[in-house]
């Protein structure tokens, strides 16, 4: 395979590919970014008892999820998470950093720790994301990644596991209600943000039926799932799209920040 090396502005050299790639060598691996994405990893506060999942979930395929039971003070938890690769988060996170945040040196940790601080870097697929909001702990639970309306869903106290596994089953179908416009997990991702990354689909621009709902559930679903083969995860992409200058300022930006 022929290389071609190209130098940019502010001295940055880029190794250009002339031939086939294939997804995990799109991009330059750093070992030191391979680490850092492992240690953010490691944080999740979900990533307690974890297990493979014994069989395909709602439409995930049984390799890439995990069972995790875990405690938070005195609230148990239960969660089926997407099993995310350190390599595969340090390429997303490379790639959106090389591609819309070129000279911000900072921008690689900066994007990891917004996953941190925004879903606890966890890919919540069906489950409870025990959180604190203003000060208070509350069960959150997520369909795809997105925070849903569903039972004991943003109030405080401990929820039996055997409660949590049933509504961690909800089909896609019969979620009532989104949390945060919809936002996905790693970043609280907006639907609209989004679709700016994703001309060819028609994302739903509002969640207020059920059609909508189990649309964009089935857009995340279909997304996360080509990204996990991808250099690029476009729901990463269009969030750091979203925010040039919150990010290149070094913040962790909310849905409205610029």
């Amino acid at each position: 395979m022929a290389l071609r090396r190209t130098r940019f502005a502010r001295g940055v050299v880029f190794s250009l590919c002339l031939g086939l790639w294939s997804p995990a060598g799109a991009l330059a691996q750093s070992p030191e970014h391979v680490a850092a994405a492992k240690a953010t990893l490691e944080k999740s506060p979900v990533r307690g008892n974890c297990a493979p999942a014994q069989e395909d979930f709602l439409g995930w395929p049984a390799s890439l999820v995990q069972r995790c039971e875990y405690q938070h003070e005195a609230m148990p938890g239960l969660a089926y998470v997407l099993d995310i690769k350190p390599e595969t988060l340090a390429r997303w996170v490379e790639a959106g950093c090389s591609a819309l945040m070129v000279g911000a040196g900072h921008c690689f940790d900066r994007t990891l720790k917004c996953a941190l601080d925004s879903t606890g870097a966890s890919f919540v697929i069906g489950g409870n994301l025990i959180a604190a909001r203003s000060g208070v702990k509350q069960n959150r639970f997520y369909r795809n990644g997105v925070a849903i309306v569903a039972p004991k869903s943003g109030m405080p106290g401990a929820v039996p596991i055997q409660e949590q596994e049933q509504i961690a089953h909800i089909p896609e179908k019969d979620v009532s209600a989104m949390l945060d416009r919809g936002g996905v997990a790693l970043w609280n991702t907006m639907p609209y943000q989004f679709a700016v990354k994703a001309l060819e689909i028609a994302v739903p621009a509002e969640m207020n039926t059920p059609d909508r709902r189990e649309k964009w559930l089935e857009i995340v679903r279909v997304e996360m799932l080509k990204a996990l083969e991808s250099p690029e995860n476009r729901l990463l992409s269009g969030w750091m799209s979203a925010h040039p200058i919150t990010l290149r300022a070094g913040e962790c930006p909310d849905s409205r920040d610029p």
